[in-house]
Parts: C-alpha cells; structure tokens; sequence
C-alpha cells in the first residue's frame, strides 16, 4: 500500500458541552467501545477527468490534478476500548449528506471488534445545501455542523466537494496501518487493514473514488458499497451532480462488495458489471433503496403498502465478508443476481407471487405472504421506497397448510441464508423468532 502525496494533521480528541454530532444511541461503554471526535486539517488535492478522455462505463477513469486549497474537517472515531479485542480492521464512512445535514452511523457488525470512523468529507455536512437553495434545510430538526453546535465546529472549513475524495484519502491515512502521527484517532491500536464504506449518494462518490482516485492513492484495503445505483460523479463535480452511468473498474486487486436492494438491480441491469476474483455484487430481493418505517400504513387503492423489508442484515453479512477476504484470504461468496427479460433488460422476471426471481432471498421472500416491490410507482411514495401487497387470506391459505409448514419454510430460509453467507450466523435466532409473529390465518402456534 502506498502512501498519498500529502497526510493531514490530527487534531484531538475534541471536547465540547454537546456530544459529537451523529455519536452512536447505543450505550457504546456497555459494548466495551468508546467514541471520540478529531479534527483533520491540510491541504487537499482536487482531481478532474484528464484533458481528452470521458468516463469510461467500464470504469477506467483517469485523472489529474487541477487544483488544491487549504480544509479542517472531522473525523467521529468509534474504537474498542481493549485493544486486546479490535481485529485489526477499520472501517471508514463516507458520512452520507443527501438530507442536507450527515449521517451515517456504526452498525451491529461494527462492534464485534472493528473500529469505525466517520468521515465528514462534503461541504453540505459542514453547511448546509448549497447557495441558491435553503440553509439548514435538514429532516426535522437536524442541522449542519456549523450551526448545529458553532462552538465546537466554528473552526471547520471546506474547498467544495472537489477536495472531497482528496480529503476521504486523507482520512483513511490518518488511520491506516503505517499512519506516523503526533496525535493518533485509534488510540495505538495494531490497525491491519482498513475498509471504504459508503451508501447511496455516498456510494456514488465512493465508485467515482474507486475508479478514478483509489488508482492513485492505495490507501484502501478493500471497498463495500451500498444501495448504489450505478452511477458516479465526476471528479470535478459537487453534490448535486446526478452523475454518470459506469460500473466499476477491475483492474485491480482489492477486493469489492456492492450490497443493493431490489431498486438498485434495475439500474444496474443496465450497466457491465459481473463477478469477477476482486468483486461482489450482492443483490436483496424484493427490498427497496431505504424501507418504509412508521407512518400510515393504510393499503392504497391497490392494495398496496410499505416495504418493510431490509437489505441491512445482509449488509452486516458483507463487512463480516470483506474481515475475512482481507484478513484470513477467503474470498466473499457469490449469490445469485435478481433475473432480468433477456429481450427486456430493465424488466425484472417474476414469479407467480409477483416477486423476482433470483437474488439473496429474506424469509419474507422465500416463504412468501405479499408481494414485494423494490421500486414503487402510483403509490403515492417515493419510488424508492417500493411497496408490499399483502396477500388475500385465501392466498395464504392456499400455500400453507397451516402455520407450523409456514413457520417451517421461513426457518429453511433462515438456515439457507446463514449457509450460503448472505446473513450472520448470530443474526438466525431473532430472524426465525420473526416468522413465528408474522400474522396468518391459521390462528396462533400450537
């Protein structure tokens, strides 16, 4: 692994009257980790597409420096307090700004040994929406940084989002195994390797690293996207960019992961992108870009209602994946790809329940009770959101004998699952305690 032209100084850790911005809800000292928050300063390099070229779909994208310009950022660090328990593995966000304020937090997997950074890496998470839409304008009463808590983060500063992949490299070299620092985020743990994360627009940015600034930097051991839809940005463009439609580029070792729900299968059923020895792409069926939660429930006049499915367990599954690819050699599983019309190649084959065929297959999926779309259309939701039809009683009844062949073929499911990798062996006891609530006609377990 080499190192990147320039390393950014560490600031920290900072204290504040208000915890950090974003720190993990979970009691974090009771899983023996401790979070903390360090500012990142230096300069930053800005790249765009070299003179002559287009980014190729492929994935092969080449760059150059344009530009550079001083920054301060953050970095929000959760590590485990014992070093006798971290794996040796640090997983780094790209913090997710698409609601006009960051987020992005640990999950489960996260705290069996890993260590997590945040990255506060685009000028949205320090200020807000760009000029010309509205300040501030986050969900609910969540706000940028700077206005957020200005006493603790009045010193950040920011190019623009095309310092941004400069500064993500950065990051990951002020954690990475060789980092030489006065001050040290991890605390003195032995880091062995360190993994890019990144989802939805923030996978789009981390594709468009991977394919034009990962070349360049080699900071990154291995890479996990999700819920990305196969597009990019370019370099030289900021955050409200729609990007360009690409794959990935192979051209490299380091391995790759691409977790995507149902919704992302149908863009990239338009672009080239398979398995190959260094990549992964894991496809939930029936799930949708972000699921349905809270709020009325109440079918449409189709009958039709939120997707509650979630693609997250098997997310968990993919860092657990890419731990052992990079630190024991065994490669990630292959799983099946949700099926496309070969004559149609945006339209997805489905079965006589109305859901995909192909794919990782939920219990939801593979002991069926509604259909489940990952892409919704004339339901009155955002399309990304999908829907679910619930079945008639009827229906139901006429595939399941009772309960117990139902409670049955949900527990195959989970066993299948947990077999073929897509979901956590400590995952499996709650997700088969979940078929045994799923409401039926059959009356309650005997």
């Amino acid at each position: 692994m080499t190192s990147p032209a320039r390393t950014p100084t560490v600031i920290g850790p900072i204290v504040g009257a208000q915890p950090p911005w974003n720190a993990p809800r979970a009691d974090v000292s009771a899983l023996g980790y401790v979070v903390e928050e360090y500012q990142i300063e230096g300069v930053a390099d800005a790249y765009r597409l070299r003179p002559g070229t287009s980014p190729a779909i492929e994935g092969q994208w080449d760059v150059d420096v344009f530009d550079d310009a001083e920054y301060r950022t953050r970095i929000l660090v959760v590590r485990p307090t014992d070093a006798a328990r971290f794996n040796g593995t640090v997983v780094v966000n790209w913090q997710n700004v698409s609601a006009g304020v960051e987020g992005g937090a640990p999950s489960d997997e996260i705290y069996q040994g890993a260590a997590w950074v945040g990255v506060s890496a685009q000028e949205v998470g320090l200020y807000g929406f760009p000029m010309g839409m509205h300040r501030g304008s986050g969900v609910g009463r969540a706000r940028p940084l700077l206005d957020h808590d200005p006493e603790r983060y009045s010193t950040l500063f920011h190019p623009g989002d095309q310092g941004s992949f400069d500064i993500f490299t950065q990051a990951g070299h002020a954690v990475a195994p060789d980092r030489s620092r006065e001050v040290d985020p991890l605390g003195g743990l032995d880091v062995q390797r360190v993994v890019a994360i990144g989802a939805s627009q923030s996978g789009m940015r981390l594709a468009a690293y991977l394919n034009a600034v990962h070349p360049l930097a080699r900071v990154f051991d291995g890479f996990v996207l999700s819920v990305w839809e196969g597009r990019a940005p370019r370099p030289e463009e900021g955050l409200v960019a729609q990007g360009v439609r690409t794959s990935l580029r192979t051209d490299h070792a380091t391995p790759v992961i691409v977790v995507n729900s149902e919704f992302e299968a149908t863009h990239l059923s338009a672009i080239p992108i398979a398995d190959t020895d260094s990549l992964r792409v894991w496809e939930v069926t029936g799930t949708a870009h972000a699921s349905g939660r809270g709020g009325d429930d109440r079918p449409d006049s189709k009958g039709r209602v939120a997707n509650r499915l979630s693609w997250i367990p098997v997310h968990e599954a993919a860092l657990r994946a890419m731990h052992r690819w990079l630190a024991d050699g065994i490669a990630a599983p292959t799983h099946p790809r949700i099926q496309f019309d070969d004559a149609s190649p945006r339209e997805i084959v489905r079965d006589t329940h109305g859901n995909a065929r192909g794919g990782i297959r939920l219990p939801e999926i593979a002991a069926p009770i509604a259909e489940y779309r990952g892409m919704a259309f004339g339901t009155g939701r955002a399309p990304l959101f999908g829907s679910a039809r619930p079945f008639s009683d009827d229906e139901v009844r006429s595939l399941y004998r009772d309960r117990a062949a139902y409670v049955a073929q949900w527990r195959d499911a989970v066993d299948a699952l947990v077999e073929s990798g897509a979901v956590r062996p400590d995952d499996a006891s709650a997700m088969k305690a979940r078929g045994d609530t799923v409401p039926l006609p059959f009356g309650s377990t005997p």
